[in-house]
């Protein structure tokens, strides 16, 4: 029987069919019994704290399964081959020396790639850095400003101060996100009046805002359980008021905001009904005269970097927006200019943070503020000195350098990136995937169980070689994209970009950089890293219009109508006349027989569409297509 079995046993370690059969068995046995172990839960268990060294184990016992399986069977069937096969005899007896040989060559592979790696970052950063480039996202960070100059270190942001440590972000207050700091629909966000367009000619309807803030949309039942929340949420009073159409409650509902017995002109209603904020308002001008500002942001902690801020700088331009609009039509214009200079202040307060989001959320701030700057000039409410002021804050705007302090971050950020994942590993991923929304993968959770096998097989180097990818790519793509000097963007560049971006492959050098570029940004950047351009100089164009368009109203106010060209306006109403940031020519204009103007950009076609502004399904301004225009209704 001992005999018997040896021979079993001799023929399954030296015989090349015996042998590839018995090790692709033995691993996809192994594989079985572990994939069973993981439907089964047990990962779960093992993943617990003081766990992690087993379960990197099971791991790699994994991957030697998969490995067994993947080369017992293609060898199983070659050594049917009689050439083949006495290649395969010739091997395993000689076995330990041709491991010893793989073992070898694998470790010069791994020395030589993260040489390589090394060596070609290295000689790029060094190189770049002497021309001024920074590569590392901390030291792109705005310099502190002393607490009693900040703009941020005001009661209105008091409650959004936070420690990050270690992935952990510990809030002074846990229920800042519940606060309401400026709001125009209170605890209603559903259905809500339409604030105007000025991309579209449209004025803002007061009208509807009234009948909003006068309607059962301002109401709740003070003990039903979710109105409660809302009382919590919002700080209410217990004070009622009387209801303009009765509701089924349980007791007397509440106003959110005010509102007067008897309906008043629409301005004044809106503007009573804001008044519930008023006394934000004052801390807002007395935080904007503090000269400078910075938010606490944790710029070590890279992409788990979080920014409170921004949503509720947003929300207060939408506060003040209305407020001025509806100050205008009051014929308050002091206090629609007051409103407007914090407007721009709120955006001039994260100019310094070198972060993308934070400029795209700036655009979007300025988009609501030119509303009320539209509503004035078209219904001819600005003096000469609030034009002189609009035009001067307008001026002030320079989203082209703003462009590549931005992408210059988020190319620092990508090397952090690189850094983290290399000494994170799979962990590192899953808590990328955490904080990001589930951009990246592995999601499920045998991927991330093979992932801890996986992951620290990669090479040091290609980590190495990815830094190296993103940067040539920001280099030779991404940067180009807005030439700041001539304050010009090309669409057809971008596409351009776009198209060469679109091209990055798996190959171990430019992995990370498709998987970022490519998959994370197009859903965190709106119209992904290359469109970001277009964004900017949108943003910018905005500006330059609303400029010009200042500088025609003063045109006006001095000589009875506008001008038939716009060199008239240069230099006495405006220092000097912006050009179409898409092309560099002079921006499109011309009068129109209503006594009004056509002031426009020709867009990202760049085709003269003679001032058409292009609409989307919803309605809503495309601005991939047609003019991007300023113009006024017909009086």
């Amino acid at each position: 029987m001992n005999d018997r079995l040896r021979s079993i046993l001799h023929t399954a370690w030296n015989k090349p069919r015996h042998f590839f059969f018995w090790l692709t068995m033995i691993g996809l046995l192994g594989f079985i019994v572990i994939a069973v172990c993981m439907m089964a839960g047990q990962t779960s268990l093992l993943t617990t704290a003081g766990m992690h060294a087993l379960v990197t184990v099971l791991a790699f016992a994994a991957l030697g399964c998969i490995l067994g399986v993947a080369v017992g069977i293609p060898c199983f069937i070659l050594a049917w081959i009689p050439p083949v096969r006495r290649l395969l005899v010739w091997l395993l007896g000689r076995r330990w020396l041709a491991l010893g040989c793989l073992i070898t060559l694998v470790a010069l592979f791994y020395a030589i790639e993260d040489w390589r790696g090394r060596h070609a970052w290295q000689s790029f950063k060094c190189e770049r850095e002497a021309k001024g480039e920074r590569f590392d996202w901390a030291s792109l960070a705005p310099p502190p400003v002393p607490k009693e100059q900040n703009f941020f270190e005001t009661p209105l942001w008091d409650d959004l101060h936070f420690v990050q440590t270690n992935g952990t972000t510990v809030w002074s207050d846990t229920n800042w996100s519940g606060h309401l700091i400026f709001s125009i629909s209170g605890p209603q966000r559903e259905n809500l009046p339409s604030t105007g367009s000025w991309l579209k000619a449209q004025h803002v309807d007061l009208v509807a805002w009234q009948e909003f803030y006068r309607g059962s949309n301002n109401l709740f039942a003070a003990e039903d359980p979710a109105q409660q929340a809302f009382r919590r949420r919002y700080g209410l009073d217990t004070a009622s008021a009387p209801l303009p159409r009765p509701i089924p409650t349980r007791s007397p509902p509440t106003n959110y905001f005010a509102v007067a017995k008897q309906p008043q002109a629409p301005a004044a209603d809106v503007l009573l009904a804001l008044s519930r904020f008023n006394g934000n308002r004052q801390l807002l001008i007395a935080a904007a005269a503090r000269p400078q500002a910075r938010f606490w942001i944790n710029y070590d902690a890279g992409f788990a970097a979080v920014l409170p801020h921004l949503w509720r700088l947003k929300g207060a331009s939408q506060y003040l927006a209305l407020h001025a609009n509806a100050a205008l039509k009051a014929g308050d214009r002091e206090t629609a200019l007051e409103d407007m200079k914090l407007l721009f202040r709120l955006m001039e307060a994260v100019r310094s943070e070198p972060i993308v989001i934070s400029h795209l959320v700036r655009i979007a701030m300025l988009q609501i503020a030119l509303q009320p700057v539209w509503e004035g000039l078209a219904d001819r409410q600005w003096t000469e000195a609030d034009l002189g002021v609009l035009e001067n804050e307008l001026g002030e705007l320079d989203f082209m350098s703003d462009y590549h302090l931005g992408m210059r971050n988020e190319r620092a950020m990508e090397v952090w990136l690189m850094d983290y994942l290399r000494k994170g590993g799979i962990q590192g991923l899953i808590g990328l995937n955490e904080i990001t929304g589930q951009l990246f993968t592995p999601h499920g959770e045998f991927e991330q169980f093979l992932g801890k096998a996986t992951f620290p097989l990669i090479p040091a180097g290609w980590f190495d070689q990815n830094k190296l990818t993103f940067c040539l790519i920001h280099e030779k793509y991404l940067l180009p994209l807005v030439d700041k000097d001539r304050r010009v963007v090309q669409p057809a560049a971008v596409r351009q970009s776009e198209s060469i971006v679109g091209k990055q492959g798996w190959r171990p050098y430019d992995m990370f950089s498709r998987l970022l570029l490519l998959d994370m940004f197009s859903r965190m950047v709106p119209h992904g890293m290359t469109g970001a351009a277009e964004e900017f100089a949108l943003g910018q164009a905005y500006a330059d219009l609303a400029r010009v368009a200042c500088a025609l109203e003063r045109y006006r106010l001095a000589n009875g109508r506008f001008p038939d060209m716009l060199d008239a306006l240069a230099p006495k109403f405006i220092a000097k006349l912006p050009h179409d940031v898409i092309n560099g020519q002079p921006l499109k204009y011309r009068r129109t027989d209503e006594g009004q103007f056509v002031l426009y950009s020709v867009g990202s076609n760049e085709t003269d569409d003679g001032g058409a502004v292009s609409l989307n399904k919803e309605g809503k301004p495309n601005w991939h297509e047609g003019d991007w225009v300023w113009r006024y209704p017909a009086r």
